[in-house]
């Protein structure tokens, strides 16, 4: 059975009030409380690293150890200098529980890449609170090797993972989308249909106006993003392709942003009556109508 968050925390908070009356270990040896924590509740915990109680202050270090959560790890390493000694030892405790985790890493790969059924997710479980921003890379390679249920739990795994870095957080879309395997063919012509599409059909028929119709702007939003996850799925490809498809990389890469920034620029009007946006009934990706001609920017149907 699934807990929710307000579960846990008022779980959380009877242990809490067990600490506070003087049982040590009430948090931190809860195993209702570890074994049911996932990483998407630590924003419900994080408060009470600040609690005016030390003792809290120390359990919930501790508890946040034994689950191994590493969105934490910044906030400790700042308590643990200015802490007093239950609390700063809290901490040590902590940092040692992240370098065990740090150790458990290849590990994890390991079955990440090898193993299948339970295994596989357990260690993709683990992976949520374990894993690293410089293990995204490698995870997104695993991602787009497997399918089904396994790649739902590394897609749960890369969300955790996005959410606590504030670096990560601004593409987290980009870092859930699934990476293309290299085809050349395939990539130059979306290259060719992308480059068109935005040096000429939008420069000539969008560019110039200030007001756009709703239906347009939003289909031209979302072709924009279509080529902004294609272009991050294929960076690691260029490597395999030739000069002339990073050149190509380069130039689309140049046109999103100017385009995104053009786009930003323009006020939006209701379109005509029974206007509505229209899915390509190739690929079922967003279609640009221009001059009553739909296009598909994706795969280059029209109709």
């Amino acid at each position: 059975m699934t807990v929710g968050r307000l579960e846990y925390l008022e779980r959380f908070l009877g242990a809490a009030d067990f600490v506070a009356s003087g049982r040590k270990g009430a948090m931190s040896g809860d195993r209702w409380l570890i074994g049911n924590y996932d990483p998407s509740f630590y924003g419900v915990l994080e408060k009470y690293l600040r609690c005016e109680d030390e003792r809290i202050r120390a359990e919930t270090v501790s508890l946040l150890a034994a689950v191994r959560e590493r969105a934490a790890l910044p906030e400790i390493r700042r308590m643990r200098a200015r802490e007093g000694e239950r609390v700063a030892m809290a901490c040590l405790g902590y940092l040692s529980a992240a370098e065990e985790s740090d150790s458990l890493i290849p590990e994890l790969f390991d079955i990440l890449e090898h193993k299948r059924g339970a295994e596989f997710e357990r260690a993709a479980v683990r992976m949520r609170s374990a894993g690293r921003s410089e293990d995204v890379p490698r995870l997104r390679r695993i991602y787009g090797q497997v399918e089904g249920g396994m790649r739902d739990s590394l897609r749960r795994a890369l969300e955790s993972i996005a959410d606590r870095d504030e670096t990560l957080r601004g593409k987290k879309d980009l870092i859930l989308s699934v990476p293309v395997y290299p085809d050349r063919e395939a990539f130059s012509s979306f290259l060719e249909r992308s480059i068109d599409y935005l040096d000429v059909r939008y420069r000539g028929n969008v560019h110039p106006l200030r007001t756009v119709e709703k239906g347009t702007y939003n289909n031209v939003a979302r072709a924009l993003r279509v080529m902004r996850v294609r272009l991050y799925n294929e960076y690691d490809n260029l490597g395999i392709y030739g000069p002339e498809e990073k050149e190509g990389y380069d130039e689309l890469a140049g046109l999103v942003v100017w385009a995104s920034e053009d786009l930003r620029g323009k006020r939006t009007a209701e379109g005509g009556r029974g206007q509505k946006d229209r899915r390509c009934p190739r690929c079922g990706g967003p279609t640009v109508t221009y001059k009553g001609l739909i296009s598909c920017p994706e795969c280059g149907s029209c109709d």
